[in-house]
């Protein structure tokens, strides 16, 4: 599908760039435009050459619609084929519709949306999240360029408390060019240009004030560029993150300018604050974090903390989600829908009405799925398959993934529009290796449910096995930590779980030089190192050979000696070596050479 430039006709004024303030979205499978409409006019949009906006897509009319940007704007169906959708429902021919920012409209199987654009925001009106961290991202690029300076406060109001006098309120001590914007019922975000530290406590005093005088408790969080971050993501998790602090002491005032005291367990103490402080809100969360971090204990944290606790946790593996899938198990099927459909079915997305749905791995989502989800998030409502009326769903969407989406969006795999639905909040796990102090309590959780499962007692851990679990850097983390001691706790003999009942090998392989226990390179009951030195590891005079080169001869002459066994057991048949061994014969004969052992030579019984 392509979207040409979108072009005045006689029927329009002369295009004036400086009364643009709204961009039209024509979307589709793979395919993401953004093109800015005029201030006034009409705009035929379809398949013909001669179209404002053409849409080469077997399923648009030549003629499709006409959109007026006017007050209002209006969309209309031309008599197309395929027909014109609002919100699901189709729209009689030449009867122009009220068509709202934001609203999706569907030309046969392509989406179209009218929407502000963030940098021409105009002043007096509050802003959706989305918009708000653009506004705030070109700031951040505009500052670091001119060298400028602005603040970011996020606002949280007891409860749903404050609404319009709230927004009046804030309104009314900004000013024009500063940005407001919503982020959580509640919950206000403000962009104070050239604004220093100073100022911005004192605005933030100054909020609190004036909300107290209107009976509404107010907690500001504040964040100040270039001081506290040098992004939109960074500067708004600076300012969620001060905003949770105050959430956790309610005896500090409304708010502080002195930072709050450190809080023990570093990284995850934050996160579970700002969890908690995001958990209050109806916004949608991304996690973000390595394989096995612990991303859906915290999606789970977030639906436990959330005011929809009480209604279901739906959990949804994205790998596993084909469209033909989605289509019948998520949105569920009418009677008759396909053959076998003998009586209507609830879809999986309606079953969690009123509860939160966690999309793991969203990341492998196929980019026609993500079209399906973008109308979900948009719509908040699904079409059973053979349906023809839509029906309305609550749920709240947190989505996790190991993946770089920001990348992934670079490289066309993944949808803008559909990143930016799913990310109004952002939370990062850390990795296991990043949280050592937390080792010893979860080896010790671990242990004694393994324990409890296999009906015996639980042993302790010995402060070598500690250690040596503490230096290891967990590339499998919470979910390798768990797995190992439940192995730990099968092997061990005694009350203690000692490094004989750890995989010392691996962990010895994996170690970085400078954090190896000195029990676990003093282990007696493992072979000798090697005394010559790896290639890219030199001696170091007067001090000891690294670990990690160590470890690396040792495995080098294992894997010499088992090649040898193996062609001694064939008669030098490589063929039949590589076969015994579970190798490719090509990866058994780099390896004759890079060990320098003699290739047997052909024969009645040879390769």
């Amino acid at each position: 599908m392509t979207a040409g430039p979108l072009r005045s006709t006689t029927r329009q004024p002369a295009f004036d760039p400086e009364a643009i303030r709204l961009d039209l979205i024509v979307t589709g499978e793979s395919l993401f435009v953004s093109q800015p409409l005029p201030a006034t006019g009409e705009l035929v949009i379809g398949r013909a050459d001669d179209a404002d906006v053409r849409v080469d897509h077997p399923s648009v009319s030549r003629q499709h619609a006409i959109l007026r940007v006017a007050a209002p704007i209006t969309i209309e169906d031309l008599g197309s084929a395929n027909g014109t959708r609002l919100h699901g429902r189709p729209l009689a021919p030449r009867t122009p519709i009220e068509l709202r920012p934001g609203e999706v409209v569907d030309l046969g199987s392509v989406m179209l949306v009218v929407q502000p654009r963030p940098r021409a925001a105009p002043a007096r009106r509050v802003w959706s999240h989305d918009y708000f961290e653009g506004r705030l991202e070109e700031e951040c690029t505009r500052a670091g360029r001119t060298g400028g300076r602005f603040a970011v406060l996020q606002i949280a109001a007891a409860g749903l408390a404050g609404g319009d006098a709230l927004r009046d309120t804030v309104l009314d001590m900004l000013g024009d060019e500063d940005v407001l914007g919503t982020y959580a019922p509640g919950g206000l975000e403000v962009l104070v240009l050239d604004a220093d530290a100073e100022g911005a406590e004192r605005l933030a005093r100054r909020l609190a004030t004036a909300a107290a005088r209107q009976g509404t408790a107010l907690r500001v969080g504040v964040a100040v560029y270039p001081r506290d971050g040098t992004s939109a993501h960074a500067l708004l998790g600076h300012a969620l993150d001060d905003l949770a602090a105050q959430a956790a002491d309610r005896a500090r005032p409304a708010h502080a300018a002195t930072p709050a005291a450190p809080v023990p367990g570093g990284n995850m103490a934050d996160l579970h604050r700002l969890a908690e402080c995001v958990a209050a809100g109806t916004i949608s969360v991304l996690v973000l974090g390595e394989t096995g971090a612990g991303k859906e204990v915290l999606a789970e944290t977030i639906h436990r903390l959330s005011p929809r606790r009480d209604a279901p946790f739906l959990r949804l593996n994205c790998a596993a989600l084909s469209e033909t899938l989605l289509e019948s198990e998520l949105f569920g099927h009418d009677r008759g829908a396909f053959t076998g459909a003998t009586h209507a079915k609830l879809g999986l997305l309606a079953t969690a009405d009123r509860g939160t749905v966690f999309l793991d791995e969203v990341g492998e989502l196929a980019m026609s799925t993500q079209v399906k989800l973008l109308r979900v998030l948009e719509d908040r409502q699904v079409l059973p398959v053979g349906g023809i009326k839509p029906r309305p769903i609550d749920v709240r969407f947190v989505a996790a993934t190991n993946r770089d989406l920001e990348a992934e969006i670079e490289r066309g795999a993944f949808r803008q529009d559909l990143y930016f639905r799913l990310s109004a909040a952002t939370l990062v796990v850390p990795p296991l290796r990043e949280r050592v102090a937390e080792i010893p309590g979860l080896a010790r959780t671990f242990i004694d449910t393994a324990a409890r499962n296999l009906a015996r007692p639980a042993p302790a851990l010995t402060g070598d096995a500690l250690a040596a679990l503490e230096a290891y850097p967990w590339p499998g983390n919470l979910r390798e930590l768990r797995n190992m001691m439940e192995r730990a706790v099968l092997l061990c003999a005694g009350g203690s779980i000692t490094l004989r009942e750890l995989p010392i090998e691996k962990m010895r392989a994996t170690l970085a030089p400078r954090r190896a226990p000195a029990a676990l390179a003093a282990a007696d009951w493992l072979p000798a190192p090697a005394p010559l030195p790896a290639p890219d590891d030199p001696p170091r005079a007067g001090g000891p050979r690294p670990l990690r080169a160590v470890v690396r001869e040792q495995v080098e002459a294992l894997e010499k000696q088992r090649i040898c066994d193996a062609l001694a057991r064939v008669a030098g048949n490589q063929s039949a070596a590589a076969k015994l061994l579970g190798m490719p014969r090509r990866t058994l004969v780099k390896r004759l050479a890079a060990y320098n052992i003699p290739r047997p030579r052909r024969g009645g019984s040879g390769a």
